[in-house]
């Protein structure tokens, strides 16, 4: 008589890596690839395994760190730590009206980064006005949000742009562009959760590597 050989029932653990969530992040994007990468620890289990087929997930869990969105707006002092550093360069709004303050600070900055001067970049002049007018804002909302970058960037096609947060003399990424080749990139610190500020591009000390 043959011998029936009862299946084996066994329960495993797959997880994706580790994934960092910045206020631009596209969460469907996110979603679908940890998702691929636990079938793909699936697969490769299976075929290492001898017969195993998966029957059902037992459970799902998901384990989050909540943070609180940021915005861009109205003009921010340097703390005097970020100050001495002389490594940025915080647009100024003299002889301008305040209600566009908060467009100007994005704005000057984009411009800025790809029209350096040397003698006092942080002015926003009525040239650096007419160079802003060469850059395309549209359906951008001002102040400027994190998740609007990428907007600005699809319209903008030589310009890439990363954003560094700022607390207690903690330096921080919140923003890490996906279009690393183009012929400018810009890089911004936004402080207070309000106010974008140009880092000059010589600065080494901002490690922007996605690595």
């Amino acid at each position: 008589m043959e011998q029936i050989t009862k299946p084996v029932i066994a329960i495993k653990n797959f997880q994706s890596k580790t994934m960092v969530i910045l206020a631009s992040t596209d969460l469907n994007e996110l979603w679908t690839e940890m998702t691929e990468i636990i079938l793909e620890n699936i697969s490769i289990f299976k075929m290492n395994g001898s017969g195993w087929t998966f029957h059902s997930i037992v459970s799902l869990d998901i384990h989050t760190v909540r943070y609180k969105p940021l915005r861009g707006g109205t003009y921010v002092s340097l703390p005097k730590f970020l100050a001495s550093e002389k490594s940025l360069i915080n647009m100024t709004f003299r002889n301008m009206k305040r209600r566009n303050e908060d467009i100007q600070c994005f704005k000057g900055c984009i411009a800025r980064a790809l029209n350096p001067v040397k003698d006092h970049p942080e002015r926003i002049t009525g040239k650096l006005n007419e160079q802003v007018e060469t850059l395309k804002f549209k359906n951008i909302s001002f102040p400027v949000k994190l998740r609007d970058i990428n907007t600005n960037e699809k319209q903008n096609p030589s310009i890439s742009v990363n954003v560094l947060g700022y607390d207690e003399k903690i330096i921080y990424p919140l923003r890490i562009s996906e279009m690393d080749k183009r012929l400018h990139e810009v890089n911004l610190l936004l402080l207070e959760d309000k106010h974008y500020v140009l880092i000059k591009q010589h600065v080494k000390a901002f490690n922007l590597s996605k690595d």
